[in-house]
């Protein structure tokens, strides 16, 4: 079997061995914004992520939708691990999130601005902390808490 995921929100389910097509799903709902990556489980589940930032488990035998999640920004890209137990998912917001296949929920990994940066600035003593602005938002970092930085949305 292979898959393939589309733009109009579908996933097409096509016979290798015989050349033709199967199936389409999943079933009762398209993806919106299209599905624009998709993985494949040890199981045969379908993990898939979506234009509208929608990563979706889908059940291999009936294609409908087992479990989903929502993060921020369009989803681009998943890797899997090696045992297939969790996966990562990059997005068109420049966030990389930790998933576990099993129930689908998201950690924020890493993250940075998706605009080009238009200043940074020191505080007057206070050269473990700085700030940046972009476009979109504003990111307070400083280097004695090794986290996320803080982000604020203009």
């Amino acid at each position: 079997m292979a898959y393939a995921c589309t733009k109009t929100g579908d996933i097409l389910e096509i016979n290798l061995d015989k050349s033709i097509f199967k199936r389409v799903g999943p079933v009762k709902k398209l993806f919106s914004l299209g599905v624009t990556c998709i993985a494949m489980l040890l199981n045969g589940d379908i993990i898939v992520g979506c234009g509208d930032g929608t990563i979706a488990k889908i059940a291999n035998k009936t294609m409908a939708i087992k479990e989903q999640s929502k993060v921020l920004g369009g989803v681009t890209s998943i890797t899997l691990t090696g045992d297939g137990t969790y996966f990562f998912a990059g997005t068109s917001l420049c966030n990389i999130y930790w998933c576990d296949t099993q129930n689908l929920t998201p950690e924020l990994r890493n993250t940075c601005h998706y605009e080009s940066i238009n200043h940074v600035t020191f505080p007057y003593g206070y050269s473990d902390v700085f700030a940046t602005c972009s476009m979109n938002d504003i990111r307070a970092v400083s280097y004695t808490h090794l986290t996320l930085p803080t982000i604020y949305s203009v």
